[in-house]
């Protein structure tokens, strides 16, 4: 029998209903993107404590019926109407104003007024007695980044500035430029990072922006080349002092507000803004620094890990712009499966459907599960750090959760960002011809996360950090610390429940975390070039192997507190060969699953734990040769 096409709570089709050609045609307007987010109400009540959830629910609430109507419309609106420049007035004035449409205002509004996303994690917003933990934030944030993924460049790197401001700026910087980066009424101000010119690219250290003292403040000259919120209110830039030696030790970070104490414009000109292929709504442009006035934040020679401290936030919030952009595409792939029919049933009947529709579910739960335990790993590290002094120009805490988070962010950042790739293109497919129409949606999801792997370093400078992360700062001991913590865990709970499938798979991982950790012990020893060329292979397997923990021990919860072997499932198919890759003539051990409880994986049903035994055993017997060497 066919699968029963449900497009909301309220609609459900069986085969026999007559089908409308607006049926025909389905989208998500009017979902509730949070309450039929089983995935993430799963995470964050275990993540958090009860009062912490119940305070944030209702605001994830309001914001998931936001995601499913006025936002997602705003966000159309505003990527149809880019932001113009305006360089003079009328009068020939120079004025470099850059204007935005109402629909990407009032998107800004929605974000700073109505939930405070950039004061989450500074101040008391909301309902929360204290400044929100990096669990509550990103939550908001990843409802927020599935209808709009380009307005979230510029709040995060405003909530990146003021965390850098009040790290490393005086007093004086703070008052004058922290505080209102943080308020959420109309005194809101924004920032932005200007850090890139022509020649340097990734290469920061080739920067040529010099910087001349002039009394208490600095006199900045030089382009820089490319500039997301170029309007921002205040950004902080990287300058060379006068004399400072070549290289990133000779960099130091400034603040240049956009308009002087005495309301006169800085002395930097726009020159143009960027026509691009995504983010379309959010101006980026180039700068031309002609004696802009700016403001020294921290020690001169320490700039470059300054300005890195932002770079690694403003990448994790990267990581979960894309993991949004995953869990809409998976939404509204979805609904055009149930609702799309073709050849007499609907389009997820059809076995390559469910396929395909089951892959973009696990590279998408795969990377929720990351986030959210890496900001869990943000709240401790910030901890840590309040308790212990972190000494000038030491750029990575000592303490295990710092230098953990210090090896998850580039991860995350360039896996997650390369991956979301494929599931938004996967789902711009699944609803056909019109998913390659910018009416519905889709198309936009593609441009935008091709950006993704881009800012914040690409994929191959991100696979260098990580692998720098190994080796400077040891990151690879808190890793596989925490990864064998949660596989005795996940062994402990199979015990418990006489589980063989569950124990099976722990082994499995098990082995493979041994074998990976050795690997990782003999980085050091390889040559430079051999090393380099592995850095993309090693980073997808550190992150693939941590996500398959992490899901490993939701499933032993889940078969604990409802016998549900859904996550299981879910489990069984991140660990078939290439995920994401299309399927190959042998029959994978997901298959079986596939064809009788899609619907259930798919919409996060109740899965028996019998449907998943052929899977896991077939796993099993695939992973192992007859020495029982995964």
């Amino acid at each position: 029998m066919p699968i029963s096409m449900t497009l909301s709570t309220a609609d459900t089709l069986t085969a026999t209903t007559p089908v409308s050609p607006i049926i025909q045609m389905p989208d998500t307007a009017g979902t509730n993107f949070y309450d039929i987010d089983h995935d993430l109400r799963s995470i964050l009540a275990r993540a958090l404590s009860e009062q912490d959830f119940a305070l944030v629910e209702p605001h994830l609430r309001e914001l998931g019926a936001l995601v499913g109507g006025e936002l997602s419309e705003l966000a159309l609106e505003a990527d149809a109407n880019p932001p113009q420049l305006r360089t003079h007035d009328k009068r020939g004035v120079r004025i470099d104003e850059v204007t935005t449409h109402p629909a990407y205002q009032r998107m800004v509004d929605i974000a700073v007024k109505q939930f405070g996303l950039v004061a989450l994690s500074h101040a008391q917003v909301l309902d929360f007695p204290a400044p929100a933990k990096h669990v509550v934030k990103y939550a908001l944030w990843y409802e927020f980044g599935q209808a709009e993924f380009g307005l979230a460049c510029p709040l995060s790197m405003t909530d990146a500035a003021a965390r850098v401001l009040r790290r490393y700026g005086s007093p004086e910087l703070n008052a004058r430029y922290a505080d209102q980066l943080i308020r959420t009424d109309a005194g809101f101000e924004s920032a932005s990072q200007f850090m890139t010119e022509k020649q340097g690219g990734s290469d920061v250290g080739a920067n040529t922006v010099t910087a001349s003292r002039d009394g208490d403040a600095w006199r900045l000259y030089g382009d820089k080349w490319f500039c997301s919120n170029v309007s921002a209110d205040a950004a902080l830039v990287l300058a060379r002092p006068d004399g400072a030696p070549e290289g990133t030790s000779g960099l130091a970070m400034f603040v240049m507000p956009r308009v002087l104490p005495g309301g006169e414009r800085n002395g930097y000109r726009i020159l143009r803004l960027k026509d691009k292929l995504g983010t379309r709504d959010m101006a980026s442009g180039e700068i031309d620094l002609n004696g802009a006035v700016a403001y020294q934040v921290g020690e001169l020679g320490t700039g470059f890990k300054q300005m890195m401290s932002m770079v690694n936030s403003s990448r994790l919030s990267n990581a979960m712009r894309s993991a949004a952009l995953m869990r809409r595409s998976v939404v509204e792939a979805q609904a055009a499966a149930r609702g799309r029919w073709a050849f007499g049933s609907p389009l997820l009947d059809k076995p390559l459907m469910r396929d395909t529709l089951f892959r973009m579910v696990v590279a998408s739960e795969a990377a929720t599960a990351m986030l959210f335990r890496t900001a869990e790993i943000y709240d401790r590290s910030d901890r840590a750090v309040a308790e212990v002094a972190t000494p000038v120009g030491v750029s990575v805490p000592s303490d295990p959760d710092s230098r953990l988070l210090r090896l998850l962010t580039p991860m995350l950042k360039g896996v997650i960002c390369k991956r979301a790739r494929t599931v938004v293109a996967e789902g711009m497919e699944a609803r056909g011809g019109n998913g390659y129409i910018e009416e519905w949606g889709d198309a936009r999801m593609v441009r935008d996360a091709h950006l993704g792997s881009i800012w914040e370093g690409t994929t191959s400078i991100v696979a260098l950090d990580v692998q720098r992360a190994l080796l400077r700062n040891s990151s690879g001991e808190p890793l596989f610390a925490h990864l064998r913590e949660e596989l005795a865990v996940a062994e402990a709970t199979a015990s418990d429940l006489q589980s063989g499938e569950l124990l099976g798979l722990t082994r499995l991982l098990k082995d493979r975390t041994s074998r990976l950790e050795r690997r990782v012990d003999g980085l050091s020893d390889l040559p430079q070039e051999q090393r380099e060329l592995g850095a993309i292979g090693l980073m997808n397997t550190l992150y693939d192997l941590t996500a398959a923990t992490l899901l490993l021990g939701q499933a032993a919860t889940q078969l604990v507190e409802s016998g549900n072997a859904r996550k299981l499932a879910v489990l069984v198919g991140a660990l078939r060969p290439s995920p994401l890759g299309d399927p190959t003539v042998d029959p994978a051990p997901s298959d079986v699953l596939l064809s009788g409880y899609a619907e259930e994986i798919l919409s996060g049903g109740h899965v028996p734990v019998e449907a998943v035994e052929a899977a896991v055993d077939a796993l099993l017997e695939n992973a192992f040769d007859t020495g029982g060497k995964p």
